[in-house]
């Protein structure tokens, strides 16, 4: 064990001691980023997490510390009791009959295993926990995930993993499939667990290393943690130029542009072949950040010689972003143009993504509230129910919510909680039937929805909160649920929370459909709506028709916060905001750029310009388009301008 994994090790028993689970976790977790095979580690994160009532996450690193160090009576125990709780009894079962033949006289295993008995069958059908199967039908079972994982079918995908978890109890290959869909369906916790054991199986595996990094650098507060595991993989692979692609991709969006130009050395000094176009585009954007526009140009340029349309799809938006900053607007709308083309060609024509998902769910939710306007009777039934420090910031993307997310957090007394599905996983965990990006969604799943009991639907959301902030909900804390598309759940949101305050992010509409289109956004149905001025124009005039009609029947607690007006006179803007939440305006909430840089990274596309003071150049930027906002495409986003008072002659 290295110091520094015996230093996370004592403070995680310490803090377990305490009664801080979550925070032991976490200490645990770092003790295995500096030893992916310390069994003590695996061994403890996975009782916590089986105490913490989170069986399925605890599998793998019990499975992991059985497998370092096999033959232990404590951790067979442990982990048939994991295989229990997640409805496996039989599998338990097999695993402490095996245990108690290798090791007959202890007392333990036979008491585990009187609570447990094995049935004949379920006994010759399996190997300890792992299923009985051919070389062959295990192959099968694997191409069948893969094909389905590569058709975007990823429920399926992670449904056939979980079945090869025990056909190949120690493939790296399952284990990393499992870890990439759990991530994609927004279960992170599961996601690193399942990285973790595949990294513990091939400690020296690069691509295991990155997949770690991945996940820790979406789980919220954890970006310190995922660069020197972006390090570790690089270190292993110094040549490999994809893997450099994969780690600037995470680096860009770090507040410090050094960041991403250390890699740009690192990979020099590897002797990689910086004429690679992916290493170009990764030096254009530094360069581009770092304000060296005609080098940025030149790399660009480079860059977009050859490549598949989805590499190509990202340089384009870099072309875009350099032409922007150039001042050249018809070139930078050009680029952005040909860049959302191939978003659309690569992720919805022949992939798995399908914008009208989202929409659809839109004008059902508004027919939805429009039958209940016409009882005259509020769906919601008592205005006193539920907490009163749990906030919604919602608002259409690009309207300044990350600005005011950071500026929110810098209270001493704020949680906030960005862009995590915490609404959508307490939705699916009381009425199942619908993916993490909706790509089943149907008119049933929304009708069983409505017909659910709100008291189960606010369990399940405050713990789903809970597990994202890491701590029981206090009373003493406002916490905040930042994701801008929430606008569209409002009515229902408002139903769970009646006493749940509304944070409406505006901006000038065609400011934000220009940033919205300049956007290399993560490919899903909600961001493929961005892919052009239509597509905007329809998206942002469903949300707000149907917001509009949500607040004019129902009335409820919203603080409207206006970018202009923010970026105007900050504390102005704020105090109201803090005073409805119950709270005062503190100073640091006027240095929120502190903040952000201490964040060291942001999940939001606005990471750059967070960790700024205010600056008004981004304030009616649409007026350098303006030749792309004059047609039937951005109708609604001018309808919509003149009627919130802004200038767009």
């Amino acid at each position: 064990m290295t110091g520094m994994a015996a230093d996370f090790m004592r403070e995680g028993q310490a803090l377990l001691t305490a009664g801080s689970r979550a925070a032991a976790c976490l200490a645990f977790c770092r003790a295995l980023d500096q030893d992916p095979r310390l069994t003590a580690a695996h061994y403890n994160l996975g009782a916590v997490l089986l105490m913490s009532g989170h069986a399925r996450e605890s599998l793998p690193c019990l499975m992991t510390a059985a497998m370092l160090q096999p033959g232990i009576p404590q951790l067979t125990i442990a982990l048939a009791r994991a295989l229990v709780e997640v409805g496996e009894a039989g599998r338990a079962a097999s695993l402490l009959a095996k245990a108690c033949r290798e090791t007959p006289g202890d007392a333990a295993l036979r008491e585990a295993l009187a609570q447990c008995p094995p049935g004949a069958a379920m006994d010759a059908r399996l190997d300890g926990f792992a299923t009985r199967i051919t070389a062959a039908e295990g192959n099968a079972m694997f191409a069948g995930a893969m094909a389905a994982h590569e058709a975007g079918r990823i429920g399926e995908a992670g449904s056939r993993a979980s079945e090869l978890v025990w056909v190949a109890p120690q493939s790296v290959a399952v284990w990393k499939l499992l870890a990439e869909t759990a991530l994609l369906e927004g279960r992170g916790d599961h996601a690193e667990m399942c990285a973790r054991r595949a990294l513990a199986i091939t400690p020296k595996d690069a691509q295991c290393w990155a997949a770690l990094a991945r996940i820790v650098g979406e789980a919220e507060g954890r970006s310190a943690d995922a660069g020197p595991i972006w390090q570790a993989a690089l270190n292993l692979d110094p040549a490999n130029i994809e893997l450099f692609a994969q780690a600037a991709s995470w680096h860009d969006r770090h507040p410090d542009p050094e960041a991403m130009l250390s890699l740009i050395e690192i990979a020099r000094r590897a002797g990689a072949d910086l004429t690679s176009p992916d290493l170009l585009d990764v030096q254009a954007r530094a360069q581009l950040r770092a304000g060296k526009l005609e080098a940025a140009q030149a790399s660009i340029e480079q860059a977009l010689a050859g490549g598949e349309p989805d590499q190509l799809r990202s340089r384009y938006f870099t072309q875009g972003a350099i032409a922007d900053k150039r001042g050249r607007y018809r070139e930078a709308h050009a680029a952005f143009l040909d860049g959302n083309a191939l978003l659309e060609a690569v992720w919805e024509e022949n992939g798995p993504c399908d914008h009208t998902m989202v929409t659809r769910r839109i004008e059902s939710l508004h027919r939805r509230l429009d039958a209940e306007i016409a009882t005259g009777q509020s769906a919601v039934a008592d205005h006193r129910a539920g907490p009163a420090n749990i906030a919604f910031l919602v608002g259409f993307p690009r309207s300044g919510t990350t600005l005011l997310d950071t500026i929110l957090r810098s209270h001493s007394s704020v949680r906030v909680i960005e862009e995590k599905r915490v609404l959508g996983d307490a939705l699916r965990a009381v009425v199942s039937g619908m993916s993490g990006d909706e790509s089943n969604f149907t008119e049933d799943w929304l009708d069983r929805l409505h017909e659910s009991d709100t008291e189960a639907l606010r369990a399940s959301y405050l713990e789903q909160m809970a597990g994202h902030a890491g701590e029981p909900i206090a009373d003493d804390r406002v916490y905040i649920d930042k994701l801008p598309l929430n606008m569209n759940w409002a009515p229902l949101i408002q139903r769970i929370f009646p006493r749940a305050v509304f944070i409406l992010a505006g901006r000038n509409p065609l400011d934000v459909a220009i940033s919205n289109l300049a956007q290399d956004f993560k490919p899903n149905n909600a961001m493929l709506n961005m892919t052009s001025l239509a597509r905007i124009d329809r998206l942002y005039d469903l949300s707000f028709s149907l917001w509009e009609a949500f607040e004019a029947w129902r009335e409820p607690v919203v603080e409207r916060i206006v970018y202009e007006d923010l970026i105007g006179d900050l504390e102005a803007s704020v105090t109201p905001l803090m005073q409805r939440l119950g709270l005062e305006f503190e100073p640091a909430q006027a240095r929120y750029f502190e903040t952000a840089r201490q964040r060291g990274r942001i999940n939001t596309p606005s990471a750059n310009q967070v960790t700024q003071t205010l600056y008004a150049t981004s304030r009616e930027r649409w007026r350098n388009y303006a030749f792309a906002l004059e047609g039937e495409d951005s109708q609604h986003l001018r309808a919509w301008a003149k009627r919130m008072g802004y200038a767009i002659a």
